[in-house]
């Protein structure tokens, strides 16, 4: 239970909605299971960047004016 606190309070710095509750969770979890295998980190992270949208830079940009 304290490595999901952690990895919550690690990642948010603030949890103020219940109704997300579930998905907090579950994302810790994946982070949990996947975090041994090493050797299939990075084929991943490829993959998963292969299969995303591009995101223009100038949508980047304003992401970064709004959270400061």
């Amino acid at each position: 239970l304290a490595n999901v606190k952690r990895a919550i309070s690690g990642t948010y710095h603030a949890v103020r909605q219940a109704k997300y509750a579930r998905r907090y969770l579950a994302e810790a979890a994946y982070r949990f299971n996947r975090r041994f295998d090493l050797e299939q980190m990075l084929p991943r992270l490829a993959t998963a960047l292969m299969r995303c949208k591009a995101c223009p830079e100038r949508v980047l940009r304003m992401a970064s004016n709004f959270h400061g």
